[in-house]
């Protein structure tokens, strides 16, 4: 599949992705309070980090590109899904619950490599940034063909 690097594209795709996501998921996003504020809390978060990863600062966009070239690749779930090519919740304090004040949009990759291993200032602090110039690396080597 071809996803999308177009910004507004791609909050669209959001737009109709986030009622299933969240009713799916709906007893673990309690602590949001409804549906309409979890969705609307997912969109601010993606306009005001400019679509980007909250640990490495990659935008979305530039994964999904990565993906559509065959130079990274995501992990297929059940059904149809594959983790890679939207934004997953981290919670900050994995042993908290997910609601506004515990949890980011990360990358999937960020997001799986965090998981229960690293405390939240030790992702962002010193593993997102090496991440980053991982990123870098293979945008820079993607876009010189």
């Amino acid at each position: 599949m071809i996803y999308s690097t177009d910004t507004l594209i791609f909050l669209q795709e959001q737009s109709l992705r986030l009622p299933s996501y969240y009713s799916s998921n709906r007893a673990k996003f309690s602590g949001f309070g409804s549906k309409d504020n979890f969705i609307n809390w997912y969109l601010d978060q993606i306009k005001n980090n400019d679509c980007k990863c909250h640990y490495c600062k990659v935008s979305i966009l530039d994964v999904r590109l990565l993906l559509n070239n065959g130079v990274i690749h995501g992990r297929s779930v059940k059904g149809n899904g594959l983790r890679g090519p939207n934004f997953e919740i981290d919670r900050k304090n994995p042993v908290g619950q997910y609601d506004v004040n515990n949890c980011v949009l990360s990358c999937y990759y960020c997001n799986n490599d965090k998981s229960n291993t690293f405390d939240y200032a030790t992702y962002l602090n010193v593993i997102g940034p090496v991440r980053a110039q991982i990123w870098k690396v293979l945008l820079d080597q993607l876009r010189a063909v």
